[in-house]
């Protein structure tokens, strides 16, 4: 998109030459520094030194709003009443834009977030007109969920966090057991490690897609032959669905539906990954046949993606399968989980651990252990050469 206030998806800021010097301290000087830009590949708002970038299903409405106090509105602000950011440029009009969810603007880690925010552009009207456009695309989809699945109450919730120091010491000394007896591989990625596109029906608001992640892209494989199971591929994903606590390290780790009919899985259900960690995992099933399902992230995530469990039929048994593409879900996340990896490492331990259980599910054997393949790909992927 061209840098020009006359683009129509470009919505300048208000800049009152009367308060010039007041902006500059938060890097705005002239018009190309302060513009909102408003297309179907989102919202992106740039403020001097800030910016906000957020898609365009995530655009709850807007509002016209002010006058304004020139103390209460000139620059980058939060509004500690209900955590807003505003940039603002003039004091006589703006558009108060609201968000599904929450989005980090104003600090660099992204660990503070804001549900709305207000901007002084030049058009006031026409962002509103343009805001509401998407919004209301995107509000029948959002409120579109199946029913909620009614929930434990707290003395089991509080049995839960209570076996947690127990179930880390036994998690530990079984994730150091395995690892020698782990085939693992890591390699470049490109493009071709993007994950399948998600149903469009399937997609709102909650969803947190890999572009919405921080740092690399991983795509990860886990791999196991299951012998003399007396099952096939269809019959032990029966049994994989009715219970993903049956597969999890349960003694730290529990799957909880939180919409949908307990023992099924199907698509459009939603379940929460409960961890000891600041990070729980909500995700929606997004893909179900007789042999395989997928989950994408939600909002709240650790990740940012999707992951897809699979099992195949072959001469020897079963090859049971889970792929992982996906991004940290934050600034903070790709900390914990790329630069030091312990996110990478507790993912390898949890899923190498569903692998090997599947096989126990099925009532056969695991000769040959698991097999990890990655392939890590810098943001946005390498073209495909």
């Amino acid at each position: 998109m061209p840098d020009s206030a006359a683009s129509p998806r470009r919505h300048p800021f208000d800049l009152d030459p009367r308060l010039g010097a007041a902006l500059l301290p938060f890097g705005v000087g002239d018009p190309s520094d302060a513009h909102v830009d408003l297309d179907d590949d989102g919202l992106r708002v740039r403020f001097g030194f800030f910016s906000l970038a957020t898609p365009v299903r995530n655009l709850a409405g807007a509002q016209l709003t002010g006058p304004f106090r020139a103390v209460k509105v000139l620059g980058a602000r939060l509004s500690l009443a209900d955590r807003g950011v505003t940039f603002g440029s003039a004091t006589e009009r703006g558009v108060c834009i609201r968000f599904h969810r929450p989005v980090p603007a104003l600090d660099p880690f992204g660990a503070l977030r804001h549900p709305g925010m207000t901007v002084t552009v030049t058009d006031p009207e026409r962002l509103v007109a343009a805001v509401e456009h998407y919004a209301e695309r995107t509000r029948l989809t959002t409120a579109r969920r199946t029913e909620p699945t009614p929930q434990p109450g707290p003395v089991r919730r509080a049995g839960a966090v209570l076996r947690y120091p127990a179930g880390l010491a036994l998690t530990a000394t079984r994730y150091l057991r395995r690892l020698p007896h782990i085939d693992r591989a890591e390699a470049v990625g490109d493009a071709s490690d993007l994950p399948p596109a998600l149903p469009e029906e399937l997609v709102d608001a909650h969803v947190k897609t890999v572009e919405e992640g921080s740092g690399p892209l991983l795509h990860r494989v886990f791999t196991v032959d299951v012998r003399d199971s007396g099952l096939d591929a269809a019959a032990l994903m029966e049994r994989v669905c009715a219970d993903l606590d049956r597969l999890a390290p349960s003694e730290v780790v529990t799957f909880r539906k939180t919409r949908g009919r307990l023992g099924e899985l199907v698509v459009g259900d939603e379940y929460v990954v409960l961890m000891p960690a600041p990070w729980n995992g909500p995700v929606r099933v997004v893909h179900r046949d007789a042999t395989s399902f997928r989950f994408a992230t939600l909002a709240g995530h650790l990740e940012a993606g999707q992951i897809e469990f699979s099992a195949s039929d072959d001469d020897r048994g079963i090859g049971f399968r889970i792929e992982t593409w996906s991004r940290p879900g934050d600034r903070a996340a790709a900390l914990a989980f790329d630069v030091l990896r312990v996110g990478k490492e507790i993912q390898l331990h949890m899923w190498t651990h569903f692998c090997l259980r599947a096989g126990g599910l099925s009532g056969g054997r695991v000769p040959d252990g698991v097999r990890v393949r990655t392939r890590r790909a810098s943001w946005p992927p390498r073209p495909v050469r």
